[in-house]
């Protein structure tokens, strides 16, 4: 499998395998492009579930459900645009144009990923500080429009990088490939600066502050004398408030884990674009593609109403279980 670097044309670890992966491309789809295509699909059927899932129900589509259902639309198009554009690149190392696609198209989907999460993290710390206030505050015509401004950002600043990439090639003069590298020096630096350690420092801290919030709220309700009832109720609403919380905190955990790699790899190819070890390079990229598998499968199995819903739904699917479940339901009542 051979993978793009940041000047616009192809590379592999070294060039043994340069010529091996090169070679294959006449005989199909190389072999380490297999893993790829198993992600897709566990990218497709996951983030196409959920997609369906808070379509289909009414009573799935709140403002933060609607949050969810966007960022499951930009990890559905990893697998649907973005993995086919990179083992086509892969097979074929003469299309420039498609590795090309292949890099704008993955700079715009980390992007469109955290700040996906960070529209989450801000949505829950409204919720939080400003309980009574939040269904004035967060409108779902206004969570649209974020939404919206939150897609143009990651589409146009992903485009900015083809006004000096497009007509890059293997015969393009060096004075002006190193007029290139200043440039994605200058693109890299800021895109690390503005799209991940910002929103990092950020969203760290307002997770910090709502579960700070939350420990003092349990602990004033430890204290007050009220009845049984209301401090039940009131200490499983903070434990459905931090596990949201905990959700976003474990969505950051993931981008970090799995993009960061990819970003010191590109800041390598930079001023070492022949010395990647290929093992360390499919390893790399295949991490960054584990996001949109994971993201999904974290939300899900971790928000209240999608996972009653799936049970229900599962429930609904298997008449099987249902008999065997009111059966020993009876011999229990027995």
């Amino acid at each position: 499998m051979s993978y793009q670097s940041n000047n616009g044309g192809n590379m592999t670890g070294s060039a043994d395998n340069h010529s091996r992966h090169g070679n294959s491309a006449s005989f199909g789809i190389p072999p380490d492009t297999i893993p790829a295509v198993v992600i897709m699909v566990f990218v497709l059927v996951i983030n196409g579930s959920v997609i369906l899932l808070i379509s289909c129900y009414s009573c799935l589509r709140t403002t933060s459900n609607i949050i969810l259902a966007s960022l499951a639309v930009s990890d559905f198009l990893v697998g649907f645009v973005g993995i086919p554009l990179l083992v086509s690149c892969s097979s074929a190392l003469h299309l420039t144009l498609v590795c090309q696609s292949s890099i704008t198209f993955f700079e715009f989907m980390a992007k469109s990923t955290v700040l996906h999460i960070t529209v989450m993290t801000c949505d829950r710390f409204i919720y939080i500080m400003w309980a009574l206030r939040y269904r004035d505050i967060v409108h779902r015509s206004r969570v649209i429009i974020v939404l919206a401004i939150t897609w143009m950002i990651s589409l146009c600043q992903s485009l900015v990088r083809l006004s000096w990439t497009w007509n890059v090639t293997v015969e393009t003069a060096e004075e002006d490939l190193a007029l290139v590298q200043e440039k994605e020096t200058i693109y890299f630096v800021f895109n690390i600066i503005v799209f991940f350690v910002i929103p990092l420092i950020f969203m760290a801290a307002l997770d910090a502050r709502m579960l700070l919030l939350l420990r003092r709220q349990c602990k004033r309700i430890a204290r007050e004398n009220a009845p049984v009832e209301f401090i039940k109720h009131e200490q499983k609403f903070s434990k459905r408030q931090r596990r949201a919380v905990l959700t976003c905190v474990l969505l950051l955990i993931l981008y970090v884990i799995f993009w960061l790699p990819y970003f010191v790899l590109q800041l390598f190819q930079l001023y070492h674009p022949r010395h990647v070890p290929y093992f360390l390079l499919l390893t790399v990229y295949y991490l960054r593609l584990c996001t949109s598998v994971f993201n999904p499968l974290a939300y899900s199995l971790r928000k209240h109403d999608l996972k009653r819903k799936v049970k229900c739904i599962i429930f609904k699917l298997l008449p099987r279980s249902r008999a065997s479940v009111s059966e020993s339901s009876t011999v229990q009542s027995l």
